[in-house]
């Protein structure tokens, strides 16, 4: 029996054109389930199509020409880490976080250079003519190219770090820098680093970035070093040096070193160093920015056990930018 109710009068209609064939009629009603079957079908699937969702260009450059990094004190409000590893994991992490205000480029590993360390609020960048400043403090000369990519040179070892132009408008500026490779001993990954500043004087108001497509938020990234010490939370006098012209002098200052990458003198204003293996031996490579009680930045080799000799003894440090500048130093840990 062919069920026909959902038809109606449909029915009454079949029956009149068929001259009551019953052979004829049934015909017909099949032929006309089979036609509705058809159009349910067609119906559900065009309802059940996934819709086509337009991936973002994470490659998309906001520069309108109008508007220039040089001539402008930058502040560093934000920073991030985009990471592809050789799997094809994308991870995205911030620099900055709760109570870590201080990070560096190096994922797995410490600064080289003095604009590796980073450090919120108070990394400020200047483009002026040719020069680069970091910090207010520290100058170096800078190339151009294209209005989009400014490359500090004359770094330490004769280092050069591009920065590439991402976005900027009259408050803020976003850009990217150290693009590299490397590996955590186990999986080999590229990595760069987008930072955003605002000028100084304004405000940052929505003036983050967006997270960009396909990349999972890994939280706030906790550098990690090869070091297998710290300094962190200890300090030190210095209590005499030597730099081979004014015979012996006793300073006395204190320095306290607060982060892995922070120190200050005498309570004072926050400074950078860093603290690294050295290759082929034991020592350790201390390298200390804005040492004002020596006069400069400088570096040398201390030797491995340092911290729990609590003395830096009788050791040459050199002035990183200019080698012909060797003092000898002795420290002692108080703290």
């Amino acid at each position: 029996m062919i069920n026909i109710w959902p038809y109606g009068n449909l029915y009454v209609y079949l029956k009149i054109v068929t001259n009551n064939s019953p052979k004829t009629f049934k015909n017909m009603l099949k032929f006309i389930q089979f036609l509705s079957l058809i159009i349910i079908f067609t119906l559900t699937v065009n309802s059940c199509k996934k819709e086509v969702i337009e991936k973002p260009d994470n490659t998309n450059y906001v520069l309108d020409g109008e508007h220039t990094v040089e001539g402008v004190t930058w502040i560093l409000v934000d920073a991030k880490i985009y990471r592809d590893s050789e799997d094809g994991n994308k991870d995205v992490f911030d620099h900055f976080g709760g109570t870590k205000w201080s990070s560096c480029l190096n994922m797995y590993g410490s600064s080289t250079v003095l604009m590796d360390s980073i450090h919120r609020d108070l990394t400020r960048w200047e483009f002026n003519n040719g020069t680069f400043i970091l910090d207010g403090v520290h100058q170096f000369d800078y190339t151009t190219y294209d209005n989009r990519i400014y490359t500090p040179i004359g770094l330490n070892g004769g280092t050069a770090r591009p920065i590439e132009l991402v976005r900027i408008n009259d408050i803020n500026m976003t850009v990217k820098v150290y693009e590299v490779s490397g590996s955590d001993g186990v999986t080999n990954y590229n990595w760069y680093s987008e930072l955003t500043f605002v000028k100084a004087g304004e405000v940052c108001v929505n003036c983050v970035s967006d997270v960009k497509f396909g990349y999972t938020y890994g939280g706030v990234w906790q550098n990690t070093t090869t070091n297998t010490m710290t300094m962190v939370g200890t300090k030190w006098i210095v209590r005499r040096y030597n730099n081979g012209l004014s015979g012996n002098v006793y300073p006395n200052d204190t320095l306290s070193f607060t982060s892995t990458t922070q120190y200050t003198i005498n309570s004072g204003s926050v400074r950078v160093y860093s603290l690294s293996n050295v290759v082929g031996n034991n020592n350790k490579s201390l390298s200390l920015y804005s040492l004002t009680t020596l006069g400069g930045d400088y570096s040398g080799q201390v030797i491995g056990s340092f911290i729990d000799d609590w003395e830096i003894n009788n050791t040459q440090m050199t002035d990183m930018f200019n080698v012909n500048n060797t003092v000898t130093i002795w420290m002692e840990r108080i703290l």
